[in-house]
């Protein structure tokens, strides 16, 4: 691909630092034409300096800044806060170009229907980021059921249980409700994605949350560094029991203990899928180590096929001559086991009018959907009907219930 590729982002975190990179290597034509972000030193200190080009990257303020500059560009990555990603796609929509978008799409019915309504006859051009469906280990999965090795199948049995969970409970940005929409949102639209792909379109769910670990009465504005127990407390970067702990909460941070904490530490679903199908889903984000589990079990007649990102590993089980078969699928050393190198080539290819996205809107929009239902029925201990994002009927945000702090039992 020798075509000169001219990109824009706009939020420049982690998540957007880490794609960079992967476009400055994958892709040979990739110039970062143009940074939006309010805090220039933060963006470029994030920034790799190889992706950098002191003379064409241009680092702007405000979103407003790209209608003058729209006509230079083959696509924009939005990388900024939950709550923003649907009022910036918006915005964006009017100027016709390729859009990654990162995930969740939307945090609320109102947003899932803007976004639907912006995009109604281009939702192929944009890209969401969901790269575990594009990761070599469920492509592997995906080409055995779709050989019809399973023969018919009858359930999903879908798990993640999540080794750095505390992370979701000390770090100020990802215990925000109202900016993240809580956790169904942040992880289950990834699993929800993956799970549509294999059985189809969702009809009703029914969903429960507790929070038996986190939370509590500590303060909930504390520092571990401010407070007289980071010496014995397991989840203070100060305890030398942190060694034990991979990754999770590895810098000063917010109190887990506080008495605020909205994020539930275990979820469960069941989904109904069109022809009666059903899966289960289970998060938990009080696993730790060797406990992370991030796959499914998928069941049918002639076999069973089990899978896990985390081991890199498919196993298949014969029902009738009890022959099992396992086989490994490294993902490349790139992010999310080998799926953003997949998600990025897709979206070059959008930008060169080559190729639709793969997944797009549509499916984003699909899994924010589920899990807003997920959501409310926890609260309202019922089944929910999935919405049609393109029903007139599509409900408003359900205000009252979740842009305040929502109480994490369910509501009867």
């Amino acid at each position: 691909m020798n075509r000169k590729l001219n990109l824009a982002v706009i939020g420049l975190g982690k998540r957007s630092s880490n794609l960079i990179s992967v476009f400055q290597k994958l892709i040979p034509g990739f110039r970062l034409a143009a940074v939006i972000d309010p805090d220039e030193d933060s963006a470029r200190r994030k920034l790799p300096s190889q992706s950098v080009n002191a003379h064409s990257t241009k680092f702007y303020s405000h979103i407003d800044h790209l209608t003058k500059i729209s006509n230079t560009l083959d696509g924009v990555l939005i990388g900024t806060p939950c709550n923003t990603h649907t009022p910036l796609a918006v915005n964006l929509a009017r100027l016709d170009l390729p859009v990654y978008l990162e995930k969740p799409v939307g945090i609320t019915y109102q947003q899932i229907g803007d976004l639907n309504r912006a995009y109604g006859n281009s939702a192929n051009r944009v890209v969401v980021s969901f790269p575990l469906r594009s990761s070599p280990l469920f492509k592997t999965v995906l080409d055995i059921v779709h050989s019809g090795k399973l023969g018919k199948i009858n359930q999903i049995q879908a798990v993640n249980n999540v080794p750095y969970g505390a992370e979701y409970f000390g770090s100020t940005n990802y215990r925000n409700y109202d900016v993240t929409g809580g956790l169904w949102l942040q992880k289950a639209t990834h699993d929800f994605d993956y799970i549509n792909l294999l059985l189809g379109k969702p009809k009703a769910i029914t969903a429960m949350m507790t929070r038996q670990v986190y939370g509590g009465d500590m303060p909930h504005d504390l520092w571990c560094s401010k407070c007289d127990k980071s010496k014995i407390c397991t989840e203070s970067p100060y305890s030398p029991d942190r060694m034990l702990y991979q990754k999770a909460n590895p810098i000063d941070h917010q109190c887990v203990w506080g008495n605020k904490v909205l994020n539930q530490d275990a979820g469960s679903a069941l989904i109904m899928y069109e022809g009666g199908i059903h899966a289960s889903y289970s998060q938990n984000f009080v696993s730790r180590l060797s406990s992370a589990t991030r796959g499914a079990v998928i069941t049918g007649y002639k076999a069973t096929v089990s899978f896990d990102w985390y081991t890199e590993k498919v196993k298949i089980i014969d029902h009738f001559k009890d022959k099992v078969e396992v086989v490994s699928v490294k993902g490349s050393r790139g992010g999310h086991h080998g799926g953003d190198e997949v998600l990025v080539n897709n979206f070059a290819d959008v930008c060169f009018g080559v190729t639709d996205a793969s997944p797009n809107l549509s499916d984003g929009l699909l899994s924010a959907t589920m899990c807003l239902a997920a959501r409310e029925s926890a609260h309202k201990q019922t089944w929910i009907a999935i919405p049609d994002i393109n029903s007139h009927g599509f409900p408003e945000s359900p205000t009252k219930l979740y842009q305040t702090a929502p109480d994490i039992e369910p509501i009867p």
